[in-house]
């Protein structure tokens, strides 16, 4: 009769995943959200420091070249191969605009020489060269650099 009343009682060893698998999905919600955030406008350019004063600068096409040797046109990634017919797009809707070229500091010489060849091939005649100015401003200017062909 003993045997009837105690009930056996077995012990589970199992996990319970659904709060395992709940947890799992919340975090890849959060990281699917916020990897945007992370790689959106993630360069950033030490431009070399000179004492000069800021210039009144007309319409501005922004090339950009950071230290891993990558090229931005206007905030926008761009291959090297296709630099040339890109701006020469550009240059066709606004003949009249500057191109300023943000290299940075650690860029070397070589690799802002090649842009600036492309740009001339594109047809671009106003060329300028972003600095920072070397006093306590954070504000930039530019050094043009304009030629003819």
């Amino acid at each position: 009769m003993e045997s009837r009343l105690r009930s056996k009682s077995k012990l589970i060893a199992a996990i319970n995943m659904v709060p395992f698998t709940d947890l799992v999905l919340v975090l890849l919600v959060i990281f699917m959200v916020t990897t945007p955030f992370l790689f959106q406008g993630n360069f950033q350019v030490k431009l070399p420091k000179v004492a000069a004063p800021s210039p009144n600068l007309p319409e501005t096409i922004t090339l950009t070249v950071t230290e891993g040797d990558k090229i931005y046109l206007n905030d926008k990634e761009i291959a090297p191969e296709d630099l040339v017919n890109q701006l020469s797009a550009l240059v066709r809707t606004k003949p009249d605009a500057l191109v300023m070229i943000n290299a940075d500091k650690n860029v070397s010489h070589g690799t802002v020489v090649g842009v600036m060849s492309k740009a001339y091939l594109a047809g671009i005649t106003k060329l300028g060269i972003a600095v920072e100015l070397d006093n306590s401003n954070t504000s930039s200017a530019s050094v043009d650099v304009s030629g003819t062909q």
